[in-house]
């Protein structure tokens, strides 16, 4: 069974989702505060190409467009709050990189991602927005002679202690992503002349790796080790780094193409609306965020 929240207010505790009061207002002033740095107004947003944060840049208010140590970013105001908007540029490598520099240069209340990813869940369609409950590094482990992969616990910085090889969004940011879900109009998705219908909006499971293209047999495990939704090349350093820091954070992912060998034609025709689809959810989102 594929992952998914089923109320606006079921979120996680430990490995079990539990409901709570269904009258109780959550705002994002009430998430956790990050943990080794006094947060300031601003919110930090990120994708890893440009066509995937083009819909948020250009609905900025009072846009400045910046550069820290090389990267360009823009500075304004989206919904009324202040965000900064960046590219990460593709893979874990830069995705770290560029997610740590921006969290220790602006000191942000919160994290949010917005991208595509090749589509490993058999019913999610171009242009359906999984918003991610957990991410995981698919390409961390031992890779045996049959192909098959041998998964262990990451060792950290911190004399080496292990960390699962999962991250989570805090609970009280899924329950807030839960009510811009519950209020979003979905979108018409027009695939070719042929092809049209409306998106569908909901939690999931996203895998990462520097890894574009994937034979059938990395397919099959995604889907039965992980119950992975999404695949791309971004999303899980990103919940490492921001778990890693204790910075709260939301990841935002549309399917593309369907997961294959060679999507490079599939990708490219599909991505743009991908794009689109996840960054109007995430303008959407920002309303929610107080």
């Amino acid at each position: 069974m594929w992952s998914q929240v089923e109320s606006i207010d079921a979120v996680e505790s430990g490995s079990n989702w539990k409901l709570v009061d269904n009258n109780k207002m959550i705002s994002s002033s009430q998430q956790e505060k990050p943990r080794f740095y006094d947060a300031r107004d601003i919110i930090v947003i990120l994708g890893a190409v440009p066509q995937e944060i083009t819909v948020l840049t250009d609905a900025l208010d009072q846009s400045e467009k910046k550069q820290l140590w090389g990267i360009p970013y823009w500075q304004g105001k989206l919904h009324g709050k202040s965000v900064v908007i960046a590219i990460t540029g593709i893979g874990k490598t830069f995705t770290g990189m560029t997610s740590t520099l921006f969290i220790k240069e602006f000191q942000p209340r919160l994290v949010l991602m917005t991208g595509t990813g090749a589509r490993i869940n058999q019913q999610l369609r171009a242009g359906d927005v999984i918003v991610a409950t957990h991410t995981y590094e698919h390409d961390y482990g031992s890779l045996t002679s049959d192909k098959d992969m041998v998964y262990r616990p990451m060792n950290s910085p911190d004399e080496g202690k292990e960390v699962a090889n999962e991250f989570k969004p805090s609970a009280t940011m899924l329950a807030l992503a839960q009510k811009a879900i519950d209020n979003y109009h979905p979108q018409t998705i027009i695939v070719d002349e042929s092809t049209s219908y409306k998106n569908n909006i909901r939690f999931g499971i996203v895998a990462s790796s520097d890894l574009f293209g994937i034979p059938q047999a990395r397919i099959n495990l995604l889907r039965n080790h992980f119950k992975v939704d999404i695949m791309e090349m971004e999303s899980a350093p990103l919940g490492h780094v921001c778990q890693t820091f204790g910075v709260p954070y939301l990841i935002v992912r549309s399917g593309s193409n369907i997961a294959q060998e060679a999507p490079n034609n599939d990708y490219l025709r599909l991505s743009p609306i991908a794009a689109r689809e996840a960054a109007k959810f995430l303008f959407h989102l920002i309303t929610f965020l107080d």
